[in-house]
């Protein structure tokens, strides 16, 4: 054997063998699961012995949802998260006005939420000049579906002489019928094909970083839409990037991409290149490392910024039901298309009128070429009824689902959609209850992506600062709710059969952590800390050392 993992609470998530105090590895697969006599008996010579030392060891994290390059991108912006003001954000941006100026750049600032201030208003873009008018400064909302530009930044984006009655893009206006600096959806996208795309070793270099940080949160994968994260659709180029990184053995986890695609031409041209759901690129025990996964479409924004489609007009803006991004023939041959070529499709819906539409093209694609165990899936599914609900058991359809946006929706929800349908949305315990694959993530950079705190989330039902629980029916169990960012994240890139539980033939993706979150009160889990992450039966970062290393 070439590792051994002894003295510990192994919980397998595996019904045959559900708790074991010890584990054997060989060439990155779990050999055997018992007893610590049973197992330390198998060692030989060359056995590295691990005393896990009573603590708890679980299947390998997943986060089934989130921007890797985004993440690893914004660390290096102003954070905003933690902003209680208006006054503080401008402060911020202050602070950034004479580095900019010196090097000619942008002032970013990402993950403000107004609804976190006593007066709840949104800035503008002359909110952000008494910061500067000669520095284009950007500052994004922590939905990551609107972003507020000041004047300067809209003259280098050529937006100042925009109409309300003419333009074509998502942009919000004053009174006066003059940009008020909003850009929302995929006008974003304007700022960042203004900075252009960093070189293929640059890009490298910010996918390991961004790794190396999720291994030390006990995260073995990461389902990452990534397509979009520099100037316009670069495909290729991360592709490329992700490629180098598996097959010269880099990567510290696998990542499982969600191939954000956003019109027939761009998706006709990535299969034209051949790609399909399944590719997959690495080398010998790290072989997998890379996979490109689901096509991701965005069929609406946010509940904060009241661009999530609802069915119905929200209860604190009745002039507007959300955004639809795209009409439903649009939508529906998107779909067809990657469907019917073997894609499997992630789809953004937030809204429950996002969802149905979802839901209805799906049906179609499904119903007009028939395909076996195709795993389509909605990610966020946050407003939702029961009979929605029960569409997606029926039609077979997962859930991409992210506990810890309770934290900061469970004080706006009931506002935008009214209290009866809030009661049956963020609905994971029906989920379970129905069979519905749900697998959790954290849509980082919008949320970090520690499992623990998500976890903690979807147990308790609160905003990890002693609030009274949100619907907390709506809860699952600590077991259930640690399947979700394990065994059920695997399901979504077709892999539980390989790993997801600690299985006798399935990789040694493993983590350990400094307390047993079964034993001890929900609402503490947030606070546990990831001792150890383990891939394929090497070591991939040890709290003790502070250091993660690659494979």
């Amino acid at each position: 054997m070439d590792q051994i993992f002894f003295n510990g609470t192994i919980r397998t998530l595996d019904p045959a063998i559900p708790l074991c105090q010890a584990l054997a590895v060989k060439d990155g697969v779990i050999m055997r699961m018992g007893t610590d006599g049973e197992i330390l008996s198998l060692a030989g010579p060359e056995t590295a012995k691990i005393d896990l030392k009573g603590r708890l060891m679980l299947p390998g994290f997943c986060d089934s949802h989130m921007h890797l390059l985004h993440y690893a991108q914004v660390k290096n912006c102003l954070s905003l998260f933690h902003a209680t003001s208006l006054s503080e954000i401008m402060e911020l941006c202050a602070g950034a006005v004479a580095a900019a100026k010196e090097k000619g750049s942008w002032i970013m600032g990402l993950g403000f939420n107004e609804n976190n201030w006593d007066d709840k208003t949104l800035p503008t873009r002359r909110d952000l000049d008494r910061v500067s008018q000669d520095v284009p400064i950007v500052i994004r909302r922590a939905c990551f579906h609107m972003m507020i530009v000041n004047t300067k930044a809209l003259e280098l984006l050529g937006l100042t002489g925009e109409k309300q009655e003419t333009t074509t893009h998502r942009i919000g206006f004053y009174p006066d019928g003059t940009p008020n600096g909003f850009l929302q959806e995929e006008t974003q996208n304007l700022v960042q094909l203004s900075m252009g795309t960093p070189p293929l070793e640059q890009i490298k270099e910010l996918i390991l970083s961004a790794a190396c940080d999720a291994a030390a949160m006990g995260i073995v994968q990461i389902h990452s839409d990534d397509f979009e994260a520099f100037a316009g659709n670069q495909a290729e180029l991360i592709i490329q990037a992700y490629r180098e990184l598996a097959e010269e053995g880099k990567l510290p986890i696998r990542i499982y991409q969600q191939c954000l695609l956003r019109d027939q031409a761009t998706l006709d041209a990535f299969l034209d290149h051949g790609h399909r759901t399944g590719e997959s690129y690495g080398a010998g025990l790290f072989r997998g490392a890379y996979t490109l996964g689901p096509l991701k479409i965005l069929t609406d924004g946010s509940l904060g910024a009241n661009t999530a489609v609802l069915r119905k007009p929200y209860c604190n803006a009745p002039n507007t039901k959300g955004i639809h991004i795209y009409e439903k023939a649009v939508l529906q041959k998107l779909f067809d298309t990657a469907h019917r070529n073997g894609m499997q499709i992630a789809v953004h819906c937030i809204g429950d009128g996002a969802i149905e539409q979802t839901l209805d093209c799906l049906e179609t694609a499904m119903d007009t070429c028939p395909r076996a165990n195709p795993r389509h899936g909605v990610v966020h599914c946050q407003i939702t009824d029961i009979p929605l609900l029960e569409r997606f058991r029926s039609l077979n359809v997962m859930a991409y689902i992210q506990p810890i946006f309770v934290r900061g929706d469970m004080d706006i929800v009931d506002d935008c959609v009214g209290p009866e349908l809030a009661a049956t949305s963020y609905n994971w315990r029906k989920m379970e209850d129905l069979g519905i694959h749900a697998s959790g993530g954290s849509d980082c950079p919008v949320e970090p992506f520690d499992i623990l705190p998500n976890i903690c989330c979807a147990v308790t039902r609160t905003d990890l600062a002693g609030s009274a629980p949100w619907y907390p029916e709506n809860g699952v169990t600590v077991e259930e709710a640690v399947k979700m960012f394990t065994i059920e994240g695997a399901y979504a890139s077709f892999e539980e059969d390989i790993r997801g539980s600690l299985t006798v033939g399935k990789l040694a993706d493993l983590v350990v952590l400094d307390r047993n979150i079964f034993q001890i009160p929900a609402d503490e889990i947030k606070d546990v800390s990831v001792d150890m992450t383990v891939v394929n039966g090497r070591i991939v970062y040890e709290r003790t050392q502070a250091k993660t290393f690659s494979i």
